[in-house]
């Protein structure tokens, strides 16, 4: 197959979506991820896609999930090449461009994104999980829980902005400011998660100062009992930040592990 002919499999009016690499043509019709032929709104069927691959952050062990139905000719073997190769071309490159390609490629190794992510999922679930432990214990031991849960909250809301920061640059590194309808979810998930977080830290603070568990002037160790988790508001928001989390976190998977069509 020709590059001419590959322009027909463009995934539009009921065709295929094919695309080319290395000389061989996929066919990816059945991606979640091509609706219409398209990809992330930037890359379309019908294409070479070899070097936007080469680039990409998922390389090219996508492609290779996907059925190989032909070989991609060049179609310029007959051709007279009258190109003037430049020697040395890659020394044509602005110091500007060479630092934005080493910035790329050490992101590209690092992972940034997902390392930090991990800090906040596992502190939301950690205040989670000690929470339903207090609700189950109670009394004194059921208060001191929940005040190890409000610590983990904390830390979960303080490690989601680094978190957010280096996905907006994930972002922007890896699919040059393009959203899907999955990472639009996510990204939103995630400020959703930080405002509730912080309402989560508020509520948790002024309810055990109310019951006496941040013990001030005053402050009676009967107080200090009264706690009740299954009244109390901030349990209510462990659970929706736990829920969110799930959100977020499924959407990530959506990525890491996109499904193929039935």
């Amino acid at each position: 197959m020709t590059k001419e002919q590959l322009k027909e499999f463009n995934g539009k009016d009921g065709k295929p979506a094919y695309i080319g690499y290395k000389g061989k043509v996929y066919d990816i019709s059945k991606s979640d991820f091509w609706p219409g032929g398209e990809h992330m709104g930037r890359f379309k069927a019908g294409e070479d896609l070899t070097d936007s691959i080469d680039m990409s952050p998922h390389g090219e062990k996508n492609i290779f999930r996907f059925v190989e139905v032909d070989v991609l000719e060049d179609g310029t073997a007959q051709e007279t090449n009258t190109e003037t190769v430049v020697p040395n071309s890659e020394n044509l490159l602005s110091d500007m461009d060479k630092k934005m390609i080493a910035k790329r490629q050490w992101y590209k190794r690092n992972h940034p994104h997902p390392k930090l992510i991990h800090f906040p999922i596992g502190m939301y679930g950690f205040a989670f999980f000690v929470q339903v432990l207090a609700a189950i214990l109670g009394g004194k031991a059921g208060s001191f829980l929940t005040a190890t849960s409000l610590i983990a909250t904390v830390f979960g809301t303080l490690f989601l902005i680094p978190a957010i920061a280096s996905g907006a640059l994930s972002f922007y590194i890896n699919y040059n400011g393009f959203a899907n309808s999955i990472l639009k979810q996510k990204m939103i998930g995630s400020v959703i998660l930080l405002i509730t977080g912080v309402i989560a830290i508020i509520i948790g603070k002024i309810e055990l100062t109310d019951a006496g568990h941040i013990l001030g002037a005053g402050d009676t160790i009967a107080s200090f009992l009264k706690y009740n988790q299954f009244k109390s508001i901030y349990s209510l928001f462990t659970i929706i930040n736990m829920a969110i989390v799930t959100f977020i976190a499924a959407n990530g998977g959506k990525i890491t592990w996109p499904q193929d069509k039935k």
